[in-house]
């Protein structure tokens, strides 16, 4: 079948599907797009909050040893005397406790227990571990190692934060999937046009020198043939012979 047969209305149909699909595939990344934006922004939300949630716990428990080492009990002999002591280091300690307590269960909040009860080697399974020291320690009273829990609380946070932000600069995986897809997609459709394009025109080319020869060759069959007369061969005379 020649290409150049095929109706013009074909084209124009072609055409529409092929812009109703585009209008569909860019309306479905621009749909990802926007989903992946607000799923961005609630990974920094929870980086910020998980970062100010350490901050808050770590200057609460300094404030508790601090407080703690200024009231020594110990200097005291009187019942009464570490009786009055321990009154105002409850309330000198309220706050600070308080705020502590309060930002442990921040943090614990914060962390996935899926993960925590699949993996127990995950970053999030270790962070947890520390959590849970650092509220044994409190619950003793035994402040200086909670001062010390703190560094360890710090250092199995970090790597849940850097990896959050890797991934918020990477995109989403499924995000970055279809993105990758979308980019094969549309160079394939690129040269695939390109293909289609260098085809049909070489095709018409063809098309038109075919019946430009073949137009050709019936003007020459019309021409009439005109017939050729046949030669008069006249002979020759002998020279005559003067006498």
């Amino acid at each position: 079948m020649d290409i150049t047969s095929i109706p013009a209305t074909v084209y124009v149909a072609f055409g529409v599907i092929t812009a109703a699909l585009l209008s569909g595939f860019f309306s479905f990344m621009n749909m990802v797009s926007s989903k992946e934006n607000k799923v961005s922004e609630f990974r920094l939300a929870w980086i910020d909050g998980l970062r100010n949630e350490i901050a808050e716990y770590i200057s609460a428990a300094q404030e508790l040893v601090r407080v703690t080492n200024t009231f020594d009990a110990e200097k005291f002999h009187t019942p009464q005397e570490k009786n009055t002591l321990h009154i105002e280091w409850y309330k000198e300690t309220r706050d600070a406790f308080s705020r502590a307590i309060e930002n442990l269960t921040r943090i614990q909040l914060r962390l996935n227990a899926d993960h925590i009860s699949e993996d127990a080697t995950t970053p999030e399974s270790e962070l947890m571990k520390a959590i849970s020291k650092a509220r044994e320690f409190s619950a003793k009273g035994d402040f200086e190692s909670v001062l010390i829990s703190c560094n360890e609380i710090r250092s199995k946070a970090a790597p849940i934060l850097k990896s959050t932000w890797t991934l918020v600069k990477k995109g989403e995986i499924g995000y970055r999937r279809i993105r990758k897809y979308s980019l094969l997609t549309v160079t394939i459709g690129f040269y695939s046009v390109i293909t289609f394009g260098i085809y049909v025109g070489a095709s018409t080319y063809k098309t038109k020198l075919e019946k430009e020869q073949k137009q050709t060759l019936q003007m020459i069959e019309k021409v009439p043939n005109i017939p050729v007369s046949p030669a008069i061969h006249t002979p020759a005379q002998e020279p005559s012979i003067k006498q």
